[in-house]
């Protein structure tokens, strides 16, 4: 019997669950919020106001190397694009057409391994490719939304609004009762969801769902 890299059971003709399939799915739609979000923590002193952090006292430096290099041709442009690469080799033996800004390099890197999940949960290199993506995904998370400024709201599900890619931006969306307005907004492309929205909203998540549900039995 082959197993998950969370140790899950698989099909014979698989390398990952579907619990680890969904939540690699979700951190590709998230990748290019993720990227654009970095963008403001490059001068440690920028991210004073995010998330309600508290001031730095000491100068910083002129620019968060960390961020950079994220943000950079090895960062999470590089991890993308060399599994992309990897990807279409293995399965039509040509190399990705690479063009365009890193932003739309790792949104159109991200959107094409997502495209190509169905494939990815059968490749033996998958189990690696999970992994990498989560830890930059985490490394990235970390640095925009750190686990001490994270308040746990009521969670409603992945945000249906579309991406600049024409890709669903998937992060979770979460209702926090204290809060004022009283509305729903997306942590990663900042849509926002006023009440009268919310019939809607639940909708959306459904079909949403639903769709991912027949695709994964396809």
């Amino acid at each position: 019997m082959t197993t998950c890299i969370c140790r899950r059971a698989l099909a014979a003709d698989e390398t990952l669950c579907h619990r680890c399939r969904a939540a690699t799915l979700g951190r590709l739609r998230r990748m290019s919020a993720l990227y654009r979000l970095l963008e403001p923590e490059l001068q440690p002193s920028a991210g004073a106001s995010s998330y309600g952090r508290v001031a730095l006292v000491e100068a910083p430096l002129p620019v968060s190397l960390r961020v950079l290099t994220l943000r950079g041709p090895g960062g999470i442009v590089g991890v993308l694009e060399k599994w992309w690469a990897a990807m279409q080799a293995s399965r039509c033996g040509s190399a990705p057409a690479i063009s365009g800004t890193i932003e739309e390099r790792v949104g159109t890197a991200a959107s094409s391994l997502a495209f190509h999940l169905d494939y990815i949960v059968t490749w033996a290199q998958a189990g690696s490719l999970v992994t990498e993506i989560r830890q930059l995904d985490e490394e990235a998370l970390a640095i925009v939304a750190p686990a001490d400024t994270r308040e746990h709201g009521k969670r409603l599900g992945p945000c249906p609004a579309e991406t600049s890619t024409g890709t669903l931006c998937g992060a979770v969306l979460r209702y926090y009762r204290d809060y004022s307005p009283k509305t729903v907004t997306c942590p990663w492309c900042a849509t926002v969801y006023p009440p009268d929205s919310w019939a809607d909203l639940k909708a959306w998540m459904e079909h949403d769902q639903e769709e991912g549900e027949l695709l994964a039995a396809v």
